[in-house]
This record gives structure tokens, C-alpha cells and sequence, in this order.
């Protein structure tokens, strides 16, 4: 039985409003794991490409993202279509840093993640890990409250992006086109 799109809509706000008991600051996302609302200023025949949601609308993105319960309500009624969440990186108090480990490179994106770790002589600490449905793995860590560290897409090696500030990880509970979002059991 397939689970009708206002299911969906409903299981990934719970998960949502979880995650921002937790501290973490979310925003509804669509099935293709983008901000499930439109910019405001879409089609405006003079856009405010700089606002970052000080016009008081939603559809600002990671910007729109909120801890407050009613705000995410708000934004996910504004997306009845929404099916997963996104949760905000670099925000306080955890200042999270997400390492996307990518099965879809055809490289071993984990074992590239361990070489560097040897080489710079760090060792990846136990915490939440988020399987995706390719296969892929997201690393939540915490980062440093005065340091912020910039999204990247394959610079530190083959399949390894980072999500820093400005960007976003896709939440453990939410369904994409591709399947849904979990924890690996005991790192939550």
C-alpha cells in the first residue's frame, strides 16, 4: 500500500518538530530533496536575490529554518506537498557539519573518508550517522561555534561533500523520490 502524499506530509512534520526539540532549526523539503516552497521573489521583474527572508515570506530556503514549532507548522502548511525535512547546518547551538558520503561516484567515498582521517591523524568520533536511500552516508558532527565551515562537493576527496553553513542535510524520516531517510540503528 503506498502512503498517500498527505501521510508523507504528516510523518515528515512530526519528524521535523523532533528534530527541533532536539536544538536543530528544519525547513520542509519535496520529494526531489529541494525547499519544498518557492521563492518569493520568483519571477519578480526586480529580484531581491540578496534577501535572505527579511521580507517576512517564506520560501527563503535554509534561511526560512526554524526551531520555533509554530514556525514549522507554518511552513509546512504553506507545503502540503512537502515529504521530508531539511535540517539547517552551521546554525547554534550544535553548529552542525554534515559529511555526505556518496555511493553514486563509483568510488568507495568511505574508505576515502578513512585515508584522509589516517593522513591527518583525526579519527571520526561516534555520532548520529543518516543512511540514504543510494546507499550514501551522512556523518553529523559537531563544529566549532566560531568557526564556519563552507559547503563543498568532492574537494576533500571523490564523493565527499560537506554541509556546512548554508546548507542542509536531509532528515532521518523523510521520503524522496528515491526512498526514505533513516538512522543506522544505535547512533542516534
Amino acid at each position: 500500500m503506498a502512503i498517500t502524499d498527505r501521510h508523507a506530509t504528516t510523518l515528515a512534520l512530526a519528524h521535523a518538530l523532533s528534530a527541533a526539540e532536539r536544538g536543530l532549526a528544519v525547513i520542509p523539503l519535496s520529494r526531489s530533496k529541494l525547499p519544498a516552497l518557492r521563492s518569493p521573489h520568483h519571477g519578480d521583474p526586480h529580484p531581491t536575490a540578496l534577501c535572505h527572508g527579511e521580507c517576512g515570506r517564506p520560501g527563503h530556503g535554509v534561511y526560512d529554518a526554524s526551531t520555533d514549532p509554530r514556525r514549522i507548522r507554518e511552513l509546512f502548511a504553506a507545503a502540503p506537498w512537502a515529504s521530508g525535512y531539511g535540517i539547517a547546518c552551521g546554525l547554534p547551538p550544535h553548529h552542525l557539519i554534515g559529511i555526505d558520503l556518496d555511493t553514486k561516484t563509483g568510488t568507495d567515498a568511505s574508505a576515502g573518508l578513512r585515508e584522509l582521517a589516517l593522513r591527518h591523524l583525526f579519527t571520526i568520533p561516534g555520532t548520529v550517522v543518516v543512511i540514504t536511500p543510494s546507499g550514501g552516508r551522512h556523518i553529523w558532527l559537531a563544529g566549532p561555534p566560531d568557526v564556519v565551515i563552507p559547503n563543498s562537493a568532492g574537494r576533500l576527496a571523490p564523493g565527499i561533500d560537506i554541509r556546512g553553513a548554508g546548507g542542509y542535510l536531509v532528515g532521518p524520516g523523510s521520503r524522496t523520490e528515491h526512498g526514505v531517510y533513516s538512522t543506522v540503528p544505535g547512533t542516534a
